[in-house]
């Protein structure tokens, strides 16, 4: 008969080897690889996102000081940039197309063209998933894993939520 120590001892290191096993489980299943275009949907399907972002060449921009007390202009070309481009990462959305419940929803531009510094991954998916298990295991992943926004929809259907966390957050 094992003593309470023992059986701690070996509980423990079976819960890490659990763990262990599932983090390589992960790994081997899932990849993420740098893209500029990606859909993403809600976990139900009922509404998707689709967006675009634009890489800008740093060297490019320029940047006019206006005085001590005021924000600097930033220009690319002839389009004026937010200032925020010059500590962001140089990325703006240049396409966004948002879908509910099969009925593309115009969302004005002044909403989304000048947010910048975002960053988008897709995801790689290394085995089919078949069971609603795997796919419960693809969308935590495709959400918690990969840069890029994320759409909830409300439990009435009324309302969607749109999330998307820059990498410096």
């Amino acid at each position: 008969m094992l003593d309470l120590m023992t059986f701690k001892t070996l509980t423990t290191l079976l819960c890490l080897g659990s763990f262990t096993t599932l983090a390589h489980a992960d790994e081997s299943r899932f990849e993420k690889a740098t893209t500029d275009r990606r859909t993403v949907k809600s976990f139900d399907e009922s509404a998707s996102l689709t967006v675009r972002l634009e890489y800008l060449d740093r060297s490019k921009i320029l940047r006019i000081d206006k005085g001590e007390d005021k924000a600097p202009e930033v220009w690319l070309g002839k389009r004026r940039l937010p200032t925020d481009i010059l500590w962001l990462r140089p990325t703006m959305i240049n396409s966004f197309c948002l879908t509910i419940d099969g009925k593309k929803i115009h969302v004005p531009e002044r909403f989304w063209n000048d947010i910048t510094g975002l960053h988008l991954e897709k995801m790689i998916v290394n085995k089919k998933t078949s069971s609603d298990n795997d796919k419960i295991e693809l969308w935590r992943y495709s959400t918690q894993q990969c840069a890029g926004p994320v759409i909830t929809r409300s439990a009435n259907k009324g309302t969607v939520l749109i999330s998307w966390k820059r990498p410096e957050e």
